[in-house]
């Protein structure tokens, strides 16, 4: 099982991904945010708690509104997913690579 270590440098990649601009499917985006999913375990009172601020600024930057979750709202009421709570379901990037094919 990875450390938050490891999931926050697969984060870093991902938001990094975001900011050149998505190549990858929809598909890989929803399980990209599932990795951001996994880090809520982090909290300010953990060493990666900082880092972890800082690469969500910059999804935030290189991301806009969905207007509603891209997992389906079925998945969100199912998960408890709230867009204020998980507010990274909520966000698409502003530059969509060919493969990037938005199903939601």
């Amino acid at each position: 099982m990875k450390d938050r270590d490891e999931w926050l440098a697969e984060w870093s990649r991902t938001v990094t991904e975001v900011e050149r601009g998505y190549e990858l499917t929809f598909d890989d985006y929803l399980n990209d945010l599932d990795m951001r999913h996994k880090l809520r375990v982090i909290t300010e009172a953990d060493d990666q708690w900082l880092d972890l601020l800082e690469l969500d600024t910059r999804f935030r930057e290189a991301t806009f509104p969905s207007g509603r979750c891209v997992w389906g709202g079925e998945n969100a009421e199912s998960e408890g997913w709230t867009e204020a709570q998980h507010w990274y379901y909520w966000r698409l990037p502003k530059k969509q690579g060919l493969a990037f094919d938005a199903e939601y």
